[in-house]
């Protein structure tokens, strides 16, 4: 009998220190770590986290933090921050700039709808537009806040009809972006 008990607590004793050495993996701490089923997007120098689906392939040949779902999708998303000249510029003056800048690249701009968001709690504006390039129609949200002096812009880009596909993991990317 004395046997099994020490046995027993053996056993006891090297789950315990198996599930101990487990959760070390996880730093579950760090409030820059990648929520479950996402990677970083973002280079660790950056003071604001992209977080974007595993399945999603961070784009690394831009200065943009982004990815792109697929070769054969290439809807992508991307988080640009810079200094604003005026700390005192609402987000709703930076789109009218914003807007214009756009409008220098793209065509047939239209925008379908604007609405108050929050970005790592922040507030923030979220604008749906269409546009085009050449031949190619894109459909395009922009999502940017401004926090201090720092504007921070997530853009998600997709042909038309596939742009629904996407919004759930857009959702998501907005829900976990942060603001360091």
């Amino acid at each position: 009998m004395k046997n099994i008990l020490l046995k027993l607590a053996l056993v006891v004793v090297l789950l315990l220190c198996a599930a101990a050495l487990a959760s070390c993996g996880a730093n579950t701490n760090d409030p820059y770590a990648p929520p479950t089923g996402m990677i970083s997007a973002t280079d660790e120098k950056a003071d604001f986290c992209l977080f974007v689906p595993d399945e999603w392939q961070i784009d690394y040949s831009t200065a943009a933090a982004g990815a792109y779902y697929s070769a054969s999708d290439p809807s992508s998303v991307s988080v640009l921050a810079w200094d604003l000249d005026y700390t005192d510029t609402s987000v709703d003056e930076w789109w009218q700039t914003n807007v214009n800048e756009v409008g220098v690249v793209f065509d047939n701009i239209n925008v379908e709808s604007e609405e108050n968001i929050t970005m790592s709690e922040v507030y923030g504006k979220k604008y749906i537009y269409t546009a085009s390039l050449g031949n190619f129609n894109y459909k395009i949200m922009q999502a940017a806040c401004i926090k201090g002096s720092t504007v921070y812009l997530f853009t998600y880009t997709s042909v038309p009809e596939n742009y629904d596909t996407h919004l759930e993991d857009v959702a998501e990317m907005l829900q976990f972006f942060v603001i360091k």
